[in-house]
């Protein structure tokens, strides 16, 4: 069996990191959803299922991984409770 270049292995880590931190970061989607009605209420804006959902995709296309996914998990969240009370 040939064994891995150092620059292989580095990338093969990369790889299983940022899929740990996509899957993990999903666990962060209460904290992402409270950070979002804490930033509409300090604004001064009424925190509403729209202004929510606006905010929540602004963090679900962020760079930052965990914010990403957390962001993305809490919209889904977040629409699913709205079907669910409609």
């Amino acid at each position: 069996m040939a064994q891995k270049t150092p620059e292989q292995l580095a990338q093969e880590f990369e790889g299983r990191k940022a899929k740990g931190l996509a899957k993990g970061a999903a666990a962060y989607w209460p904290n992402v959803m409270a950070n979002a009605v804490l930033r509409l209420v300090a604004a001064g804006t009424e925190p509403s299922v729209a202004a929510l959902t606006e905010a929540l995709e602004k963090d679900a296309t962020a760079s930052d991984p965990p914010l990403k996914a957390g962001g993305a998990e809490a919209l889904a969240r977040l629409k699913q409770a709205v079907a669910k009370a409609s």
